[in-house]
């Protein structure tokens, strides 16, 4: 999710520079045969369709396939390829965001390790219960001890205890090289990558039960509760980026970041009964309330002003992006009860889709929209940072496509979700390298927050909403309300245990069960959650979705 504006797009060529060769056509009387690609920018697979013409993900659509193969991929390239940095002991994506093609060496200016250490733990606590894959947690929790020792800002400083959101290019110690500062300037702080590796670190305790990760998650929370402020039409409730020893605002950056980050951390505080729910409580109201009344307000000078994220982007706020309105929408749709937060819900996210492809939509690719990353507020003629758009941010614009789906039923949501994620997947080499925007970007293709951390996650968040996107004849744990701690795959049966007594799952199987317990005891089988039990749904080909609530014990098993 890092680039700087130095790829300008002229919008009105994507049709001449991305026009497609003829695809593979895939339904029930055709098998693909490979005649040319999705677009140019991404050469990597042939291109396959369904009979209508219409965008299938690469790899066995037929068996929706296509999106574990990505993960697959992904995560085994995190797992298993990145090797340590040159002259040091230290993994690649440690101290840099950017990865070279040939040799997998750091290849960028700057390393933005708080929001791709937090959302790497979105995509390793959905990944873990749909695989069963612990390496990746091992991997997670190594960047998050990294980043406690040597990427944390001291003890006495206004930010006291709270992540750095950069670093310099190959270098192991994090503070320097944010953007609009002299690289030698120490002490930079964002405070939305503050709430985005605070959330981290809370969830990694509840996995963990390490109080380390707790501490921390609280030292973020307290700092974020002590510097918010009431906001205006130039004034976000944080300002975007800050001098972490006095709290002075840096360059006059007093608006921009993702205003629900911090939220999000603050809910799960206060949800858990940790640190101090009190002043977070009233941090959560005040900021809330700047942005139900700015940015998500027609009616005010700042409504849609979508601006401030990356941290290698210089000041400027007649810039916007993607990331902020579709993190507020995740945010809404995450919620339990959303119409509790905001009886307009609904509104808002509906309007919330609909302004990302406006302003930042590409394409279509075969009924595919693509999703770029951020460009002027006014609509210029150009665009960041592809003619083909990212695959993280594609991928992210489908999840919150599929969310919205799945609480309202609106039918071109989920054809969004379907269509864009299928082209996200056209990102993935098979060799694991996830191109952030095409070949077009050059040296500077591979970063691991657009081809891993954030890209990841929305493949399984998409899968949990719409539950017949995932494999056919297999069995996975594709969702739960609380962190799960545990899973153990085996023959037709899934046992795991989540941090929460009462917490609700998703998941897909290749089985009918007959047993269902939770703590032990049977859960009957119902037709709908209200209470504690068990819904069951047929797919067709011995396939079935199991929504599971259970209430007074984490430990479930599932069972034919």
């Amino acid at each position: 999710m890092r680039h700087r504006l130095i790829t300008l797009v002229v919008v009105s060529l994507v049709a001449q520079v991305l026009l497609g060769a003829c695809p593979n056509v895939v339904d029930a009387a055709t098998s693909p045969v490979p005649t040319g690609n999705v677009n140019s920018e991404l050469p990597w697979h042939p291109v396959t369709v369904d009979s209508q013409g219409k965008l299938l993900a690469w790899y066995r659509p037929q068996q929706h396939l296509g999106y574990d193969k990505v993960l697959r991929l992904g995560w085994n390239f995190i797992e298993h390829k990145v090797p340590d940095q040159s002259g040091t002991h230290l993994k690649t994506y440690l101290v840099n965001s950017v990865f070279a093609s040939r040799t997998l060496q750091g290849a960028y200016w700057q390393s933005n390790p708080a929001m791709t250490f937090g959302s790497f733990v979105d995509s390793a606590l959905t990944w873990y219960p749909y695989s069963g894959d612990s390496e990746a947690i091992r991997k997670v929790g190594a960047m998050l001890n990294y980043s406690l020792a040597h990427g944390t800002t001291p003890a006495k400083w206004s930010w006291e205890g709270v992540p750095f959101p950069t670093g310099c290019g190959n270098q192991p110690d994090y503070g320097r090289c944010l953007s609009d500062m002299p690289k030698a300037f120490y002490g930079g702080i964002e405070p939305d990558k503050v709430g985005e590796l605070g959330i981290g670190y809370a969830l990694y305790y509840e996995l963990t039960g390490k109080k380390s990760y707790l501490k921390a998650a609280i030292h973020c929370a307290d700092a974020l509760a002590a510097h918010v402020r009431h906001g205006d039409d130039t004034h976000t409730p944080w300002a975007f980026r800050v001098d972490g020893r006095t709290g002075a605002t840096l360059d006059g950056e007093e608006f921009g970041g993702i205003v629900v980050s911090p939220l999000r951390l603050f809910d799960e505080l206060i949800r858990i009964q940790k640190g101090d729910v009190n002043a977070y409580g009233r941090a959560r109201r005040i900021a809330w309330s700047w942005l139900d009344s700015h940015q998500l307000d027609p009616k005010s000078p700042t409504f849609d002003d979508w601006t401030g994220y990356f941290e290698d982007v210089a000041k400027d706020q007649s810039n916007v992006n993607q990331a902020a309105p579709t993190y507020t929408a995740l945010y809404l749709l995450n919620l339990r009860d959303p119409a509790r937060r905001d009886p307009l819900w609904r509104t808002h996210v509906n309007h919330l889709i609909a302004w990302v492809d406006q302003h930042l939509g590409v394409g279509p690719f075969y009924g595919a929209t693509g999703i770029n990353e951020q460009g002027p507020a006014s609509g210029g003629s150009y665009l960041c940072c592809s003619l083909a758009g990212l695959g993280s941010d594609t991928a992210r614009w489908a999840a919150v496509n599929a969310l919205y789906y799945q609480k309202t039923g609106d039918g071109q949501a989920r054809e969004n979700a379907f269509r864009s994620l299928n082209y996200a997947t056209y990102f993935a080499g098979s060799d694991g390298k996830v191109s952030c925007c095409g070949q077009s970007f050059g040296a500077i293709q591979y970063w691991f927050s657009d081809g891993y951390s954030d890209y990841l996650r929305s493949f399984i968040w998409t899968m949990a909403a719409i539950p017949a996107l995932a494999p056919d004849g297999q069995s996975h744990l594709l969702s739960s309300t609380s962190v799960v701690q545990l899973v153990n795959y085996g023959h037709h049966q899934i046992a795991y245990r989540t941090f929460d007594k009462d917490a609700a799952e998703v998941l897909r199987l290749n089985f009918r069960p007959v047993s269902v317990t939770a703590g032990g005891r049977a859960l009957t089988e119902r037709r709908t959650l209200a209470g504690q039990g068990y819904t069951l749904k047929s797919l067709g080909g011995g396939s079935f979705v199991v929504r599971v609530h259970h209430m007074s014990a984490g430990n479930v098993n599932v069972a034919a």
